[in-house]
């Protein structure tokens, strides 16, 4: 038995056009699919910047991306910058590009009243999606002023002075850093500055050693963000 269609009402050249439309729809549809199964994948890395004293999030955060490319077999060990991008009201930041040879990423914050702070991290054989969620360090300075006032003081060529800031954030890049600042001898006159994170309590420790003797001392301060803290030592 044998089934037949009838399509009432039709004309052959209405039967024509909606041959010819269903045979352009395939087409569009057939490219789409052809496009879409083409497409390259997107690497993406995203995140959240924050506070690094509070916690908070920070907007208009600048977000720039560095990387070490790889061309053709070779590899670069130097850090070029390939897109940037701005955090929003909550802190939120992205960035999609296509897959790049690259040897190493480098995500560097910049916001003014900040200092930088900077994320290296290696990209992943298998991995597109990288969530890295960062804080940044509100900006506070320290001036050091350190001069071994000979004439005031009886000293000589073995004198030795050493300082050492702590309570700096470790995840502060840019800060201070944890180790002794020695001066040694008589012909001493620094002025240098040293970033610290402003509304964090810091303690600056200095040792004298002179002649046979020791003498030290300890005191804390906090900054506020923008500002300097001036400390001169004349010994």
């Amino acid at each position: 038995m044998t089934t037949k269609i009838i399509l009432i009402g039709l004309t052959t050249k209405k039967m024509n056009r909606i041959k010819i439309i269903f045979f352009i729809a395939l087409i569009f549809s057939t490219f789409a699919i052809g496009t879409s199964s083409c497409k390259k994948a997107e690497n993406h890395i995203y995140g959240k910047i924050t506070d690094m004293s509070t916690g908070e999030a920070v907007a208009n955060v600048t977000v720039d991306l560095y990387l070490t490319k790889i061309t053709s077999g070779s590899y670069s060990g130097t850090f070029e910058k390939y897109m940037s991008t701005v955090t929003d009201a909550q802190g939120n930041y992205s960035l999609e590009f296509e897959p790049v040879a690259a040897g190493e990423y480098s995500l560097r914050l910049s916001k003014e009243g900040y200092h930088s702070n900077i994320t290296d991290f290696m990209p992943e054989e298998t991995a597109s999606e990288y969530e890295k969620n960062l804080t940044i360090p509100k900006a506070g300075y320290i001036n050091f002023k350190i001069r071994n006032a000979y004439g005031t003081h009886i000293g000589d060529e073995n004198d030795v002075a050493r300082i050492l800031v702590q309570g700096i954030n470790p995840l502060c890049s840019e800060c201070c850093s944890s180790d002794y600042y020695s001066f040694e001898g008589l012909d001493v006159n620094e002025n240098f500055v040293c970033n610290i994170v402003a509304g964090d309590e810091i303690t600056i420790n200095r040792y004298l050693v002179r002649k046979g003797t020791s003498d030290y001392k300890s005191r804390k301060y906090i900054c506020e963000q923008g500002d300097t803290i001036v400390y001169s030592w004349n010994y």
